[in-house]
């Protein structure tokens, strides 16, 4: 019973002093703040021309309204820093709030701070929202900046913002005519003169005609093939191959594609080659034996 007791009084005794360091920590959070310190306004036009420099005193606002055209390009720059040690800080939340004096529309923009508290906020005309740019006319400029550290956030009016914009809406049509399509055609290839085909026919001719003319200048000697009949079918059987092959090198210039050349040819250039090879050992078996 009596360590439970002490259980009980340790336990009392540790929810005491956290309750009481929770208490110490909140009074010293409300007691901390923070300030903005140089704060500058700058506008300039599409062409790098600054048409506005302005700096601001925290906690005073603008006199005049900024005036926002279309291609002008708004920064701002300030440091927060901590009220009693002079040191930037880094708030967990930071924008600037564009309210419109006539729809009450609000516009956020985003500010960036760093480590060392200086920040930097950035709205270019040229790419603003959609909701500022269809809705020009004057916003109230306030600044909101809100830490877990400090216990009093910030809300600052800076100042007017005149926004004057020709608004164009970009909203594609999704339903409606299309621009015409005009389809152009490859032209037809222009075939060669009937001549040069003629000629180049004549060429590839040429050869035979010279074999065939050589042939019945120097004299044909055809009488073995009667003494050797078992040769004439191979040899024959060879001609007409290489004649296959080359019917079907023309067919493949009119109309067969590569495949299907390349499968009838594979098929020819065996049997070339096994008939070929019959055809020349038969040649040299003649000249072994004297017949031509």
């Amino acid at each position: 019973m009596r360590l439970f007791f002490v259980y009980i009084v340790a336990l009392s005794w540790q929810f005491f002093v956290l309750l009481f360091c929770t208490i110490v920590s909140a009074q010293e959070a409300s007691e901390r703040s923070f300030v903005i310190t140089d704060l500058k306004l700058a506008v300039t036009t599409s062409d790098s021309v600054r048409k506005l420099t302005e700096s601001v005193v925290y906690p005073s606002s603008l006199d005049k309204p900024i005036e926002l055209s279309q291609g002008d390009n708004f920064k701002i720059i300030f440091t927060v820093q901590d009220k009693g040690t002079k040191k930037g800080i880094q708030p967990h939340q930071s924008m600037l709030i564009l309210s419109s004096n006539q729809t009450g529309n609000q516009i956020p923009v985003i500010v960036t701070v760093r480590d060392g508290g200086k920040a930097r906020a950035e709205l270019d005309m040229k790419s603003a929202p959609e909701d500022l740019l269809s809705s020009p006319g004057s916003y109230s400029l306030n600044l909101i900046i809100g830490t877990f550290s400090h216990n009093n956030p910030i809300d600052y009016h800076i100042g007017t913002v005149n926004i004057d914009v020709p608004y164009t809406s970009s909203v594609p049509i999704k339903y409606g005519p299309k621009p015409e399509i005009h389809h152009i055609f490859k032209p037809d290839q222009k075939l060669p003169s009937i001549i040069i085909s003629y000629s180049f026919v004549i060429i590839v001719l040429s050869p035979w005609l010279f074999l065939i003319g050589a042939w019945i200048r120097l004299g044909v000697n055809v009488s073995f093939l009667i003494s050797e009949p078992r040769s004439l079918p191979a040899i024959i059987s060879f001609l007409f191959t290489l004649l296959a092959i080359e019917i079907l090198f023309y067919n493949y210039w009119t109309h067969l594609n590569i495949f299907q050349t390349l499968s009838w040819l594979s098929g020819l250039s065996i049997l070339a080659f096994l008939l070929g090879q019959k055809a020349l050992s038969d040649v040299q078996e003649w000249r072994l034996k004297g017949l031509r």
